[in-house]
């Protein structure tokens, strides 16, 4: 899934407004260029740069100030180069003369536009104005700029799904808030009630008897028909709609230089706005804008038409092409009743009857033929997007910004707001409503279903990802809870929630944050199989959802070395980096690790530590672990039998290790004066001794019987005659001594 990649524009907007200068400049990277497309439509090419950097310089003013936009930063920066640019030219004015008047017979263009001053009065420009930033963003990129919603999803901070979503609801908003600017100066009752249908109309959303008495009303109402056309435009031509409102005439200019792929669509649009411009008059005006929406209507098929479906918890119902209406209705001839057959009128009876009669009629009275009735008609099935349906609203003591507790405004305030993982869902039903209403919850893969059983006033369908009031009229409030997420990306942690009645619908999203923490349970470090001579730990890492990676950072003491065997299972590990990489970081495997029993140095010394990081989760653990024991039992000196004595001219003495087989032993022997240690010939053991000093070192790697030690002694006692051996095997030691010749004379 493709997500956005840095700051948006709204997170940078704020940075600014706090003093941060490095997010000013990744605006200006991002939209230079467009600024100085724009000024090449007002000024000489050489004159570009230096209004474009004056536009820059009079937002970040702005934004200092704690004005200027929250979001979309595109559309007020090119209204800004606009304005610098009018700004110019009236302090030019005030104070100037020159001979050569060839070179201001332009400046009146891109003054004084009536034009675009006509056009910003107009509903669709109202209906603009009145839509939520974040739609004016969404919809001035995608419709004006032709950008794609991949390009956008950085700048709003959303993914190129969510940035589709939202250009979905902002669209049909315009639609909305546009037909509402009408309807305002409607006064008849069937004007209305057409009207009220427009929008369906237009994009074929009807049944065949309103799409008829729609036919016939637009027929005979002139000013309906105007509304219709204008509503064409808003549904296929919004360029060139949106671009004059904010940027003048200028603006058509700078479409046509935004994309070449666009410049035969662009270049109609511009051709017959700038023929309704020649003229500064209001009925120039009005004609130019008959040329526009014209226009608008002839393309309407190939711009911007097509189902559109946002991807929401509850899916929409798809709306069918628009289809324009002929200019005349088809006229079907009347269908006239069919004609009776004439019956005979019943003989007069010659005198009045005194009873009923006993035969019945020969023929049957004729009676008018049934009427059929006028069906009702249909419910409405279009679907209609209800703007404040649904609410997801954050607690009151979750909330956090600075507006005094009330709910937060800026796109940053609502991300760090939103880390307080509850919500409050609120639906808010037509008056009167009867019909069933069902939410939806869709959350990303770092996310889990957020409800325990049913919440009050509500049935949920956990399989399902839906809920159902049991309250149609005024459903309840609905708190939802949602686990800390310890990572993942924006989609991962982004909960959508729907909500539908009837044909009514509306959807939101929110962001939850997973800001850097530690949890102790994160990192377990358990002794493996008992050993006496090398310590066996094993690392254990807990398993998540929502992670990326799994990193183990191993640091120990100068009395250790690196624990862990080449090639772990599911495990990329370097001694060099002494670090060691999960291959599986949702579940990683246990790791081993093997330390040498350390024979000697301080704590520290023989102290290491593991570093556990998931994703931004981390856990720090450490031990401490203890160096060789002593063990009475390892070391035997053993004076031979004269049967098994090899050598009766001297004294030999076995150095007997016990419980050890193929290991490493090592003997530290020192002995007296009276004593000296002949050289040793038992195989498979190393000796290294110093002439002058009365010890030495014996050792083997793979033990397999005792040390056979031959002694030379002159008659003595005490320390003067006494042999001292050390052994170490791993983690174990024994000191023993014995004394040569014995006090009891045996050899």
């Amino acid at each position: 899934m493709e997500t956005p990649e840095g700051p948006s524009d709204g997170e940078l907007i704020a940075r600014v407004r706090n003093g941060d200068l490095e997010a000013y400049g990744e605006l200006f990277g991002r939209h230079h260029h467009a600024a100085e497309r724009m000024a090449r439509q007002l000024v000489p090419a050489g004159d570009a740069d230096d209004l474009a950097s004056d536009a820059f310089a009079k937002v970040l003013d702005a934004l200092r100030g704690g004005g200027g936009p929250d979001i979309s930063f595109r559309a007020y920066l090119l209204t800004t180069v606009r304005r610098v640019h009018v700004d110019r030219i009236r302090s030019g004015k005030k104070v100037q003369t020159t001979d050569d008047i060839a070179a201001y017979e332009r400046e009146p263009e891109t003054f004084d536009d009536p034009t675009v001053t006509g056009f910003e009065s107009g509903a669709a420009a109202k209906a603009f104005a009145s839509l939520p930033e974040r739609w004016q963003a969404v919809l001035w990129h995608t419709e004006v700029e032709g950008e794609k919603p991949a390009a956008i999803a950085p700048l709003l901070g959303l993914t190129a799904n969510g940035v589709s979503a939202l250009a979905y609801r902002a669209r049909e908003g315009l639609r909305q808030a546009y037909l509402q600017q009408h309807l305002a100066d409607v006064a008849g009752d069937r004007c209305r009630w057409t009207t009220e249908r427009l929008g369906a109309y237009v994009r074929g959303g009807l049944t065949k008897r309103e799409n008829r008495n729609v036919r016939e009303h637009l027929d005979d109402c002139a000013k309906c028909t105007a509304v219709y056309l204008e509503l064409v435009e808003v549904n296929s031509a919004l360029p060139a709609l949106l671009a004059p409102a904010l940027l003048g005439t200028a603006g058509l200019g700078y479409l046509a230089a935004a994309s070449g792929t666009k410049i035969g669509l662009v270049g109609v649009v511009v051709t017959a706005w700038r023929k309704a411009t020649e003229n500064s008059t209001r009925t120039a005006v009005g004609a130019g804008a008959v040329v526009v929406v014209a226009v608008a209507a002839v393309i309407a098929a190939m711009a911007l038409t097509g189902n559109e479906s946002p991807p929401a918890a509850i899916d929409k119902p798809s709306v069918p092409q628009p289809t324009q209406p002929p200019a005349k209705p088809p006229t079907v001839p009347p269908v006239k009743p069919p004609v009776k057959p004439p019956t005979q009128p019943p003989p007069k009876p010659t005198t009045a009857p005194t009873t009923a009669p006993t035969t019945a009629p020969t023929t049957q009275p004729t009676t008018p033929p049934p009427t059929t009735p006028t069906p009702p008609p249909p419910t409405p099935t279009t679907p209609v997007l209800l703007e404040g349906l649904l609410t997801i609203s954050i607690p009151p003591a979750q909330r956090i910004g600075g507006n005094g507790g009330s709910a937060p405004t800026t796109r940053a305030e609502r991300v760090e707001a939103a880390g307080g993982m509850r919500f409050v869902i609120t639906i808010k039903t037509p008056s009167g409503n009867q019909e069933p209403v069902v939410i939806g919850l869709k959350y990303g893969k770092a996310l889990q279903w957020p409800l325990s059983g049913n919440p009050r006033g509500w049935s949920c369908d956990k399989a399902a990802g839906t809920c159902t009031a049991t309250n149609s009229a005024k459903p309840e409030p609905m708190t939802v809870s949602f686990a800390t997420p310890s990572g993942g990306s924006v989609p991962d942690r982004t909960f959508t929630v729907s909500a539908k009645t009837g044909r009514f619908y509306d959807d939101d999203s929110r962001t939850l944050v997973a800001p850097p923490r530690t949890d102790e349970n994160l990192l377990k470090i358990t002794k493996g199989p008992n050993d006496a001579d090398v310590h066996h730990r094993v690392l254990t890492v807990a398993p998540g959802l929502d992670r990326d990676s799994v990193t183990l950072k191993i640091s120990y003491g100068s009395s250790l070395q690196w624990p862990i065997l080449k090639n772990p299972l599911g495990w990329k590990c370097s001694s060099a980096t002494k670090t060691c990489t999960s291959l599986t970081p949702l579940k990683p495997v246990p790791l081993r690790a093997v330390f040498p029993v350390p024979e000697g140095g301080s704590a520290s010394a023989r102290t290491y530590t593991v570093s556990a990081t998931a994703g931004l989760v981390s856990d720090v653990d450490s031990e401490t672990l203890p160096g060789v024991r002593n063990d009475e039992s390892l070391l035997q000196i053993l004076t031979p039998t004269p049967h098994d004595d090899p050598n009766p001219f001297v004294y030999n003495r076995f150095l007997k290790v016990n419980g050890v087989t193929d290991r490493r032993v090592t003997l530290d022997i020192s002995w007296g004066r009276n004593l000296s240690f002949l050289n040793a010939l038992d195989g498979g053991w190393t000796c290294s001794r110093s002439t002058d000093v009365r010890r030495a070192t014996c050792w083997t790697d793979n033990y397999r019987k005792a040390f056979n030690s031959e002694w030379s002694a002159w008659p003595g006692k005490g320390t003067a005659n006494t042999v001292t051996v050390h052994a170490r095997v791993g983690g174990r030691e024994d000191t023993d001594s014995v004394q040569i010749p014995p006090s009891s004379g045996s050899r």
